[in-house]
């Protein structure tokens, strides 16, 4: 079989059912998403090609035959367990069948977003931060660099959603139903990381650079990052010494850079 583990909503999908009779004659190939059967072709039928209404399904007719079925827009109600079975004509009639797993992924709309506690850092000094993706289903994974080194998880913690919304200071506050969306069923994901910075971590000219990545199964990859800046930073326009704008394409997807913004804990 050959089911894609996860795509993007609204994609088109081919799914493909290779197999070897050794000889025999095919009597029948079917699909099947969970216990709902969603196609089959007979290629001694009168009518070799069926395709049988399933919630989440459709089926693109005209390109689909014998060993390939495509689907068209699919939505989150296309996940689920996919089987393809294979049936011998007569006179065995023996049959064998395969399952594979298709989540149906709803990226994030935009890049994670940054949030830093303040905007000048001296080495000794505590970082904290948070990396927000996002609406999504389901959840990304977070990871934090600094100067394109990945930041051990241990220095992380994922923010409980009960937590969302809490500001502190300056921090704006977020209510909860813009966290999780229509239904609840599509959630922002937020990491909080500590790190206490080092002479190292900084270059000559005064600055580091901390990012963060959002990633799901190689579906989606999109990442946000901002500069450090030490007091002693002279270098660079004073609008790069504050807020370090830009814009970085990763994996051929623009990626816009955050400013700093104060940190909601």
């Amino acid at each position: 079989m050959q089911v894609p583990s996860a795509v993007k909503v609204g994609s088109t999908v081919k799914l493909a059912c290779r197999f070897d009779l050794e000889g025999a004659n095919l009597y029948s190939l079917t699909w099947w998403r969970g216990a709902d059967q969603f196609y089959q072709f007979s290629p001694s039928s009168a009518d070799p090609v069926i395709v049988y209404d399933s919630p989440g399904i459709a089926v693109d007719k005209r390109e689909s035959e014998g060993e390939v079925v495509v689907l068209h827009n699919v939505s989150h109600a296309s996940s689920g367990k996919y089987k393809c079975e294979v049936l011998e004509d007569y006179p065995s009639f023996q049959k064998d069948s395969q399952v594979k797993v298709m989540e149906v992924i709803d990226e994030p709309k935009s890049p994670p977003k940054l949030s830093l506690s303040k905007q000048l850092w001296s080495p000794g000094e505590e970082l904290k931060a948070n990396c927000t993706s996002p609406w999504s289903r389901p959840l990304p994974e977070l990871h934090w660099y600094i100067n394109d080194i990945k930041i051990p998880s241990h220095d992380s913690v994922l923010v409980p959603l009960s937590e969302h919304g809490r500001g502190v200071g300056s921090g704006v506050g977020v209510s909860l139903d813009e966290w999780t969306g229509v239904g609840g069923d599509r959630l922002s994901r937020t990491s909080r990381l500590t790190l206490v910075l080092r002479e190292p971590h900084f270059n000559a000219a005064g600055w580091a650079t901390l990012k963060c990545d959002a990633t799901y199964k190689r579906v989606y990859h999109r990442s946000a990052e901002v500069h450090l800046i030490t007091p002693w930073y002279k270098t660079a326009a004073p609008s790069q010494r504050l807020y370090g704008c830009a814009v970085t394409v990763v994996a051929g997807v623009w990626l816009a850079v955050a400013a700093l913004v104060p940190l909601v804990l």
